[in-house]
Formats: structure tokens, sequence, C-alpha cells
């Protein structure tokens, strides 16, 4: 071959190696997108593993034989030997150490933001006792990409409440059935005037021998009804007018005498919390109806000077 024939052929082996150098360069640039964050376009929140793109594992140096030391699933072998490793875009890449070399350059930081002004209390979490009541603000820009967490916005105090059942009796119903007898409390200081006294003189004797196992050793105490009934035979212009009419809130007394033992300690017809039971009027023919036990309260008597104040018989 001629000096003519091999500068031919070198100039044709120089062009192929040029070639193929070439399009290795431009396959590893054409690798090189779809790398990345930005690439792909993800800027995903919390944990989420189909957030995910490749970087190039530059932990590996082909031309001085070392074999890849980092983990990851492999997606190929094109990049001048190096392989590609998965990474993630997810804001939980951050504190797994997992995230591509763009993550922080293209998701930016986003501190959350949250209103100054916190709504109203809401109601109590317990019906009857203690609870917890709380209110909230809103979050008007949420945290992103690893900013700074939101402050509380929910606040919480403990709270009572109110609404509570009413226990049931012990006698049962028996207790709605009563019908309390009463009389005006301007009669009632008989009970406690030595002229009446049963402990004195005589009358001891008799009282010892037939209610002395019957005697409640115990004070008085009142309870506040309100009348929803009353009979027309209420309506006159004696003391029980303006005591027993509907709507009316009176005091009824149950004092030591009154009280029975098999009862329990109590007066008949003391009726039952918040519930209608019937009243009559003793000393008023006609004079009945109905009422509502509001409260009681221990060691109470009535104002017997009140047109409001009976005693329970």
């Amino acid at each position: 071959m001629g000096p003519s024939g091999g500068a031919a052929m070198l100039f044709v082996v120089s062009a192929a190696v040029f070639l193929l150098v070439g399009g290795g360069l431009q396959s590893a640039a054409a690798s090189a997108v779809g790398q990345g964050c930005k690439s792909r376009g993800f800027c995903c929140q919390g944990k989420n593993n189909t957030c995910r793109s490749t970087r190039l594992d530059h932990t590996r140096d082909p031309g001085n034989g070392d074999q890849a030391t980092a983990t990851g699933d492999k997606e190929g072998d094109d990049d001048g030997g190096r392989e590609k490793k998965t990474c993630f875009c997810d804001s939980a890449c951050l504190d797994l150490g997992d995230c591509c070399d763009d993550y922080r350059r293209f998701c930016k930081p986003v501190d959350c933001a949250v209103s100054a002004k916190w709504g109203d209390w809401g109601e109590c979490s317990a019906r009857c006792g203690l609870g917890v009541k709380q209110r909230t603000r809103r979050v008007i820009r949420p945290s992103m990409n690893g900013g700074k967490p939101c402050d509380s916005v929910v606040e919480k105090i403990a709270c009572e409440g109110v609404n509570c059942k009413v226990a049931r009796a012990p006698e049962g119903l028996e207790q709605l059935a009563e019908t309390g007898k009463i009389i005006p409390a301007s009669y009632g200081p008989w009970r406690k005037s030595k002229l009446y006294d049963p402990f004195r003189d005589i009358r001891k004797n008799l009282f010892d021998y037939y209610r002395s196992k019957e005697t409640v050793n115990r004070p008085p105490y009142c309870i506040r009804f309100l009348v929803t009934e009353a009979t027309p035979g209420c309506n006159s212009t004696d003391q029980w007018s303006s005591g027993l009419t509907k709507g009316s809130e009176v005091c009824a007394e149950c004092q030591t005498m009154a009280m029975h033992k098999q009862l329990g300690g109590r007066c008949l017809g003391q009726g039952v919390l918040l519930r209608e039971t019937r009243w009559n009027a003793v000393l008023k023919s006609g004079c009945h109806g109905k009422w509502t036990m509001q409260s009681r309260t221990e060691e109470c008597q009535c104002d017997k000077e009140s047109a409001t104040s009976f005693i329970l018989l």
C-alpha cells in the first residue's frame, strides 16, 4: 500500500474514533436528562416512595477500577461507567438522607404561618364532671420542603360539665306516686312549742312507748318546688291564694317530727328532683295540684312569714 493509501486509512480510523467518542459524549449528555428533582418537576411533602428520580453514584471511580459503594436501585451503567442511584424528592428525604443532589436548590423550604387570632372555645368534652375544652387557630400557609413547622394550633383547658343526669330515687317510682300534704309554715311553730312538746310530762312516756322507734334524729331540710298545676279551689283571698298558683316557687320544710324512719328519714311526698309530683293543701278544701322539685337544702327552715312557705305533714 502506498503513502496515499496509508494516509486515507489513518483518516478513516481517526474519523471512526471521533464518531465513537462524540457519540459517547452525546449519550452521556442525554442520560443526564431526567436526573434530579428539577428534571422530573418533583417536590413532594411527607414520605412518598413514588416521588423519586436518579443521580450518579459519585462514590465510584471506574478509572481506578473502584466498585460502587453506595446503596440504592441500579438504573443502568451508561454514564461513563458510573452507576445511577435512586434518590428522592420528598421532604422525608431530609431525615432519611436520600435526597437528590438538587433537592435543596429546587425545592426551597417554606416556613409555616398561622393566624394570630384564636377561635372561640368549644364545648366541654364531659357532659357531667371534669373534662376538657379546646380552641383552634387557622393555618395560613403549611410548612413545605423541610421548612419551619407550625406553632401550636390547638389550646386546651380544663372544664366541668354541668349537664348531669338526675340520680334515680332509691325507692324507684314510689316517690313519684306520693302526694305531699302541706299546711302553711305559719302553723309550724306549734311543733316546737312547749305546750305541744311530746317529750314533756306524761306525754313523754306515751311517745317513748309508741313512737320512739320511729323517731328520726336529724335537723329539718327545705325543698324548693315550682308549681305546675293548681286547681280553682286555691283561688281565694286567704293565705293560700298567693302561695299556690301556677308558676310560683314555694318552699316546703320537712321537720323532724314529720320524718319517717321507714322511708329513710324523709318526709312523705317530698318529690323527686326535676320530676313532677302531686301536692294537697290539707287546710284548704279542693286545693291541690302538681309541682316539680327544683332543689333540696339540708339543715334549713322555710320563712314562716312568707305566703309561699309550707311544711310537709
